[in-house]
């Protein structure tokens, strides 16, 4: 099997210092080319990142390397740091102390996610006592402060119940809440509102966009869903087949999209008006290993070996279309793409 072309990183940036940076990351499994393929990007403080494609796209195993989550075969190489600290290589103590105390995670399956046989009060008080120096009953008095700002009422009952008990959006708010319970300041939120009817979705969505106001934190949105993402996020990298095929303000992207893999997924498009969005099965389009072909995306003069070009105003595509070459020689476009 043929490597991929590799590209030159270029990294999507927001205003401001940033308290997450990737950097050239790639993700590999022994005998299989990546599937995580040299992605960049920057999370700066109190902004909602989305991060789109359908599935395995690489936007998953992205989240769970920032964790450090994946299994031991994973060959992960290029650079995280968060607050200075790089996670690349990191000892599993390095880790443990940044694993929900300073970033945590929301699955899309709670049910995975919530261990069957403890009440939820145990599974709160476990999670807060491990990521701080809180005793048992501070702990206690923790956790039902948490269920409370996640807009569960009945937090003493909750408390008390086991998963199998609640439904799923009551879930989804526990593991929310599981999430922000030691004051992390990056959360991460893995697909979740793929499982949950659409009132719900709402109502997790506009939780999750009220919790990172309130808390002045900054959030990595994973969906396949343009739709979902436009609700909540601030910008959104796209990705395909391991790569950033483009970058840019939501609303921008999603009213002009510039790659036709952007294109393609807004076909898709189901939203938040009548039933939750399916996953997309968008055709896997690779580069053309013919010279005289071009790209499967239809471009008989590209070679595939396409970079993610910057453009005036700071949007940024990974396809040929765009290349230097076929604009105007201006300044402004020779300066961004140097």
């Amino acid at each position: 099997m043929s490597a991929r072309p590799r590209s030159q990183p270029s990294t999507p940036r927001f205003e401001g210092d940033a308290v997450l940076s990737v950097r050239d990351l790639r993700v590999a499994f022994p005998g299989a080319e990546p599937v995580v393929d040299g992605i960049s990007f920057d999370l700066a403080p109190r902004q909602v990142l989305a991060v789109a494609g359908q599935s395995g796209s690489g936007k998953s195993l992205t989240a769970m390397a920032i964790m450090g989550l994946l299994p031991h075969r994973a060959e992960v190489t290029g650079s995280i740091t968060f607050a200075g600290t790089e996670l690349v290589g990191a000892s599993e103590s390095v880790l443990a102390d940044v694993r929900g105390a300073e970033i945590a995670m929301v699955f899309q399956e709670t049910r995975s996610a919530l261990n069957p046989v403890l009440t939820i009060g145990k599974q709160l008080v476990g999670a807060i006592r491990a990521n701080s120096d809180a005793s048992a009953s501070q702990a206690r008095e923790m956790a039902g402060d948490a269920l409370r700002e996640v807009k569960i009422l009945d937090a003493d009952r909750v408390l008390e119940s086991y998963p199998h008990q609640l439904s799923g959006g009551m879930c989804q708010r526990v593991v929310i809440a599981m999430a922000l319970a030691c004051g992390s300041r990056v959360l991460i939120a893995d697909e979740p509102t793929t499982a949950l009817d659409v009132s719900v979705q709402r109502d997790i969505l506009t939780l999750l966009e009220q919790l990172v106001r309130d808390r002045e934190m900054s959030c990595i949105f994973v969906s396949h869903d343009l739709g979902v993402i436009d609700e909540i996020a601030d910008h959104v990298a796209v990705m395909h087949t391991g790569q950033i095929v483009e970058f840019g303000p939501v609303r921008q992207t999603i009213a002009d999209p510039l790659h036709p893999y952007t294109r393609e997924l807004l076909s898709h498009l189901d939203s938040l008006v009548g039933e939750p969005a399916p996953v997309p099965v968008v055709p896997d389009h690779q580069a053309s290993t013919d010279p005289d072909r071009g790209c499967d995306w239809g471009h008989e003069d590209c070679d595939g070996d396409t970079e993610l070009f910057t453009l005036p105003g700071g949007r940024q595509v990974r396809s040929c279309l765009y290349a230097p070459q076929r604009y105007a020689p201006t300044p402004t476009m020779q300066e961004v793409t140097r």
